[in-house]
């Protein structure tokens, strides 16, 4: 059977129980912790801002120095060289987030579809990965209205880590001049953003806006320039 306390008792309970070291937050001492936390997140919010920045500086040298080697290579070699960047059908870690450079040939497939597609030949180098939360983002997500590298239909079969991953690529000639993709501007967008049961989500962003950088190759010299930063 419950038996209540009278409210006399109740106080005699709680002071015994402060005289025992069982000390409860009071709603001053609960502000105070709030406002520290928020002090400190205020305090940390430029460091974060300035962290993103590099990250993102970083990625376009990344990008810049892959499209370089890669031309160069064409020209040294007399034939094809891709960079590779890989999809997001990628595992984790993988996926959006690492960029290669190999040799490819365009090859007619003699299974009997008959059809012609570049194939990865030679991987040259170990790939690499973008640094923090940074990725390679689609138009989905910019809503820039500009189509990107990742908007590439037609994709490279090859590995990472020893793991087959496909990936949209940029193709140069032997002359230094990109041919694939033909035809069009060639954009890489850059931003921080997970990707979440094959979805992309941007982590960064003013108002609703996504926060990005965006780099235009120059189809003839293979340089990248940054456009639009947002």
């Amino acid at each position: 059977m419950t038996q209540f306390l009278p409210f006399s008792a109740m106080n005699r309970r709680r002071a015994s129980n402060f005289s025992n070291g069982v000390k409860a937050f009071s709603l001053v001492e609960l502000l105070v912790v709030m406002v520290i936390l928020v002090i400190l997140l205020i305090a940390a919010a430029p460091m974060f801002l300035k962290t993103s920045a590099r990250a993102r500086q970083t990625s376009r040298e990344i990008v810049k120095g892959h499209l370089m080697r890669a031309r160069s290579h064409s020209i040294a070699t007399g034939g094809n060289t891709a960079v590779i960047f890989a999809d997001y059908a990628a595992e984790a870690g993988v996926a959006g987030k690492m960029l290669g450079i190999a040799e490819v040939e365009w090859k007619t497939d003699t299974t009997g579809t008959g059809k012609s597609a570049y194939r990865v030949t030679n991987v040259l180098q170990r790939w690499e990965k973008l640094p923090g939360q940074v990725m390679f983002l689609n138009q989905k997500i910019t809503g820039n209205g500009k189509p990107t590298i990742m908007e590439e239909t037609t994709k490279l079969a090859t590995t990472v880590n020893k793991k087959a991953v496909t990936g949209t690529f940029i193709v140069f000639a032997p002359s230094g001049e990109i041919i694939y993709p033909a035809d069009k501007a060639i954009e890489i967008t850059l931003g921080s953003a997970n990707l979440v049961n094959g979805t992309v989500v941007a982590t960064e962003k003013t108002g609703n806006t996504t926060s990005y950088d965006l780099l235009q190759v120059n189809r003839l010299t293979g340089r990248a320039r940054l456009i639009e930063n947002q």
